[in-house]
């Protein structure tokens, strides 16, 4: 199954805990705010009452106590239906002049401004509780005057935002809480699920994977990278089987043939001169031994990614003439005609041994094959696109087209091939200079002979 680059399931639910952890914060800190801004609208209710309570007391007490009593009568007549309040007294027992008769049990003594509740008191509504705000001050001779705001919406205000915030605010912590919970136990369980599979695989379960989800999240994405750098790894634990399988059975020949000619040598007293000639065959043994290790060394190198930190900006056009330019020799020794057609200036970015390498090896093998006809050598870079294509083609008998896979496999010869020289290494070192490179290696019918083409990005 394969992800997608949309799948967040965990991100989102990171986010959408971080968002209701935040909505905690703001409605803690929202609370604060209305609970600081009701403090501030009571103490600015507590400075407007004792305001008028400083102006009863320097005003009409000044006079004579009637003349306050008779202010305080005027005020409740001219207020009482918007909710003020004014006590004057003698006593806590004695009103002289005051909203309600008696003097309220719930005001405590000593306190200078308190808020309390009083039920069914007029005019302030039968049978509805209210709360009150007041100032009260004592006055000269045992008497107190107290005066005071009904704040009961303020109060019902005050409470419910408080509530509403506390509300939220836990509400919130509680979402944040399980959005982290159910995060960190998908988390830990798809670690856990990765470490056994892990164990499995060292423990000798080599084709076990990670298990992927539907629908994917961000594990899953990592899961797959994951199950590929295992298949990956196995592919090369299997390529390495291969290989050795590969050079036991090529090399088991040669070795034989090595070791006769050394038996035939020790068995027979020849001439020095045929002793000389012994031993030029068995460097030349050697010598074709060492090439096919080289060989296999080299595509090693290249397929485990060595090479890669090599790549650096090669000008391909000089590198072609140049091995052309060592190549037409040959060419006309062998009786064959070596084209060239380069364009100018084409730069790729790649490893410049292997690519001269891999040039080198296409070389020889359309001499090899080509018979007493041309060999050409193309390179061009398209405008549009900028894909560079480096083309060599033969008019040999060329490769059918049910073996042109298979001879980009390690020691893979065909049988029109099995009486020339060489290990079957050539093009399959080719294909792996491709693949490092990414570039595409095709081979096709040139009517007559092969014709292989590799592609390349610039740079």
């Amino acid at each position: 199954m394969k992800t997608t680059e949309n799948s967040h399931r965990i991100r989102n639910r990171l986010w959408l805990a971080s968002l209701a952890l935040g909505l905690a914060v703001a409605a803690t800190v929202l609370g604060g705010v209305v609970y600081w801004t009701t403090d501030r609208a009571e103490d600015q209710l507590d400075e407007e009452l004792q305001a008028e309570i400083v102006e009863l007391v320097r005003g009409p007490l000044r006079e004579s106590p009637e003349a306050l009593a008779m202010e305080v009568r005027r005020r409740i007549l001219a207020t009482d239906s918007l909710g003020r309040v004014y006590l004057l007294s003698e006593s806590q027992q004695t009103i002289v002049e005051g909203t309600w008769n008696d003097w309220p049990e719930e005001i405590l003594e000593g306190s200078e401004f308190q808020t309390f509740q009083v039920d069914d008191a007029p005019p302030l509504g039968v049978g509805i509780s209210r709360h009150v705000r007041i100032a009260i001050r004592s006055l000269p001779g045992g008497g107190q005057l107290a005066v005071g705001h009904d704040v009961t919406e303020h109060e019902r205000l005050k409470g419910g935002i408080q509530i509403g915030a506390a509300g939220g605010a836990v509400l919130a912590l509680v979402l944040a809480m399980m959005g982290g919970i159910l995060a960190s136990r998908k988390l830990v369980d798809r670690i856990t699920e990765m470490r056994t599979v892990v164990v499995d695989i060292i423990g000798g379960q080599r084709d076990f994977r990670v298990p992927l989800s539907h629908p994917p999240d961000e594990f899953d994405q990592l899961a797959e990278q994951f199950n590929r750098l295992l298949d990956e790894n196995q592919s090369l634990i299997q390529r390495m089987r291969d290989v050795t399988d590969e050079v036991a059975h090529d090399l088991r020949t040669p070795l034989a043939r090595m070791r006769a000619k050394i038996e035939t040598g020790m068995n027979a007293g020849g001439s020095p001169e045929e002793q000389v000639e012994l031993l030029h065959g068995l460097r030349e043994e050697l010598d074709d031994i060492l090439d096919t290790f080289n060989a296999l060394l080299h595509i090693a190198q290249i397929e485990t990614g060595r090479a890669h930190d090599e790549m650096v900006e090669v000008e391909l056009t000089s590198l072609v003439e140049d091995a052309c330019e060592l190549y037409e020799p040959v060419a006309e020794e062998a009786g064959l005609t070596l084209r060239i057609r380069a364009e100018e200036g084409i730069r790729v970015k790649g490893n410049r041994h292997l690519l001269a390498q891999a040039l080198t090896n296409l070389l020889e093998n359309a001499l090899k094959y080509a018979g007493r006809g041309t060999v050409s050598v193309a390179l061009s870079q398209e405008s549009e696109t900028g894909q560079v294509t480096l083309t060599v083609a033969d008019q040999g008998p060329g490769i059918p087209a049910e073996d042109r896979s298979l001879v980009l496999q390690r020691f893979a010869r065909l049988e029109s091939a099995r009486n020339r020289p060489g290990a079957g290494l050539g093009l399959s070192f080719v294909a792996a200079v491709a693949k490092l490179h990414e570039a595409e290696l095709e081979l096709e019918e040139a009517n007559p002979g092969l014709r292989v083409r590799f592609r390349m990005n610039p740079t």
